[in-house]
């Protein structure tokens, strides 16, 4: 009885902890899990106040490959007033993808905290790496994007080049 009590106390303690103390008091940690960052995803940006504008938008293709991540985005103001496009380089920590995000069209790099909910992708600006030139650049700042479909035959200009 005695040893079944202490299994079940044992077994409730590593679920609470999330970790298990060897015999000499040691405690083992399990690796966190890195989450899933293949994909694409967008978000819709429309004008509410004038309907008849075209609809801008953010979209991002992210490629992984253990703890890296490459890729690329686009993005286009409403009425497609400016567009943008650029890459995407990062690692994954866990539940979190930390991105540097390039402008193709004023070359500021800025950070990104992006977070896998479900089939969403949380995005977050989190600070700027390198200003860019005088023109503005069109990168989602703090948006939730969607599942989207894109042609996977068509890999990140990102991904083409060796990682360091």
């Amino acid at each position: 009885m005695t040893r079944t009590v202490v299994a079940t106390l044992m077994g409730l303690l590593v679920t609470a902890t999330g970790c298990v103390a060897t015999s000499n008091g040691t405690a083992i940690v399990p690796e966190r899990a890195i989450a899933d960052f293949n994909g694409s995803w967008s978000v819709e940006w429309c004008d509410r106040a004038d309907p008849d504008l075209d609809c801008g938008g953010f979209s991002v293709t992210l490629v992984q490959d253990g703890s890296h991540i490459c890729g690329g985005f686009g993005g286009a103001l409403v009425n497609l007033r400016q567009v943008d496009e650029g890459d995407v380089v990062g690692r994954v920590d866990g539940d979190t993808a930390i991105l540097e995000v390039r402008s193709g069209r004023n070359d500021a790099i800025v950070r990104v905290r992006a977070r896998r909910v479900g089939g969403d992708l949380h995005w977050e600006q989190d600070g700027t790496v390198r200003r860019g030139g005088p023109d503005i650049d069109v990168i989602a700042f703090d948006d939730v994007l969607k599942p989207a479909t894109v042609d996977r035959r068509r890999v990140p200009k990102a991904c083409d080049a060796p990682s360091s």
